[in-house]
């Protein structure tokens, strides 16, 4: 009896480490540590012109010097009209697809019910910048101090789509 406790043990012990730290959208949050960084909240609500409410958070976290490190954000779309679903994750994958193997930029999708949520993790204290401004362009898009983003740009920029941040 207790060789079977031990064995399952074992096989729980291994479990758990081949699950890593992905949490329920399959992102590996350990690259992600917001240890001793200062917290951010931004929020922006919507309706689309066919009654779709889409609601996308921000978490962003900062460095004592104001450079944003790590930001994580939720964008939960809500429709009782599958088709309309269907288009916005086609959109999602279309839009995240050139990141794909982009390290410390993390991107899923999670349907359940009327509701999609994109999930994107992005570290901005470890992420290839040069890279994701090849991706995105450098017009309109956030300014870079430093090769980095502040804080304050960020928010600024944010400001400027209808995010309110605290």
């Amino acid at each position: 009896m207790k060789n079977k406790n031990v064995k399952i043990f074992i096989l729980l012990v291994v479990v758990v480490l081949l699950a890593g730290c992905k949490n329920k959208y399959g992102i590996d949050t350990s690259n992600y540590s917001t240890k001793n960084l200062e917290y951010t909240k931004c929020i922006r609500k919507t309706v689309t012109d066919n009654n779709e409410k889409v609601k996308i958070n921000y978490k962003l976290y900062s460095d004592s010097k104001g450079y944003l490190r790590v930001l994580i954000s939720t964008e939960e779309v809500t429709s009782s009209d599958d088709d309309i679903l269907d288009e916005y994750e086609k959109a999602y994958k279309k839009i995240y697809k050139p990141y794909k193997n982009l390290k410390y930029y993390e991107h899923s999708l999670l349907r359940e019910g009327n509701k999609l949520t994109s999930k994107a993790y992005i570290n901005y204290g470890k992420v290839d910048m040069k890279k994701v401004y090849e991706i995105e362009g450098t017009e309109n898009n956030v300014k870079l101090t430093n090769g980095r983003i502040k804080l304050k740009d960020w928010k600024k920029f944010a400001k400027k789509y209808g995010a309110m941040c605290n």
